[in-house]
């Protein structure tokens, strides 16, 4: 007896009233894929402002690797960003935790604002 085509693909059966019926699952539209922080925000962002760019992703099972990218690309930037900024603008006292403190918090937020703006808030 040969296969279903489901069958070779390796998608499961479920029976209902006697009759067989596989199981699908639309892409990769979970709650749970670990796509990082950008990654996530960015799927919110597809998902409201561009909803059939997103349902197309979901279809063709690219969104975990799309959002994957962009959490990648924004981590990138705002590395550099952090960096460029540390190196041009020198705490007063570098002996001090707290003007460091300071100092790195306010560059991280200026840098994550570019961030969501440049890279997240995108279509991509």
């Amino acid at each position: 007896m040969s296969k279903t085509t489901f069958e070779k693909l390796g998608i499961p059966y479920e029976e209902r009233d006697g009759i067989f019926y596989p199981v699908l699952v639309a892409g990769t539209e979970k709650a749970d894929i670990d796509v990082g922080k950008y990654g996530r925000m960015w799927i919110k962002y597809i998902k409201e402002e561009y909803p059939m760019r997103y349902k197309s992703l979901v279809r063709f099972g690219e969104l975990e690797e799309r959002a994957d990218e962009v959490n990648d690309t924004a981590y990138e930037l705002l590395d550099d960003i952090e960096a460029k900024w540390l190196k041009k603008h020198k705490p007063k006292n570098p002996n001090s935790f707290t003007e460091q403190l300071q100092l790195r918090t306010q560059t991280r937020m200026m840098a994550e604002e570019i961030v969501i703006m440049d890279v997240v808030m995108q279509f991509h």
